[in-house]
């Protein structure tokens, strides 16, 4: 068992809490300029990696019920920053996927590069090697994070 384990849940909780203040902070001017809400534009963040996903993965990623994500993607295709995928035009609604659109990626480019300059200001005393380890670590942790979500899936 881990030596405070406790108190290290309840730092990484707070860490958590944190990035998500400040992004939320730093984004909210650019979701204002795109209309897009916070829980809209952590969808568009999510496409972004995944390029385009189903309203199910959507759905499981954002840990709401359906009906709340089909509201979410109606008003974000209403944004023009989303788009069903129309190469499958005939298939079953729940299996059709959604990709960004050009106003979609600019969005998360202008989001990234709002990141990187707060990011770097941040983290602009440390050495690589520092910088390195934790992303190493962090590594280590995320990708157990995502084989235990597999898991649990199913």
């Amino acid at each position: 068992m881990v030596k405070n384990l406790s108190s290290h849940i309840d730092f990484m909780g707070e860490f958590i809490d944190d990035v998500n203040t400040l992004l939320a902070k730093l984004l909210k001017e650019l979701r204002e300029d795109y209309n897009v809400s916070r829980e809209q534009a952590n969808v568009i963040l999510m496409l972004e990696n995944e390029k385009a996903m189903t309203l199910t993965e959507i759905t499981e990623r954002q840990g709401v019920n359906k009906a709340a994500v089909s509201r979410r993607i109606k008003k974000l295709i209403q944004a023009e920053v989303v788009q069903w995928d129309k190469s499958e035009e005939n298939i079953d609604q729940r299996l059709k996927y959604i990709k960004l659109t050009e106003k979609g990626k600019q969005f998360n480019k202008q989001s990234k590069a709002i990141i990187n300059d707060i990011v770097s200001d941040i983290l602009h005393d440390l050495s690589d090697e520092q910088i390195e380890q934790a992303r190493y670590v962090l590594e280590i942790i995320d990708q157990r994070l995502k084989n235990f979500i597999t898991k649990h899936n199913h």
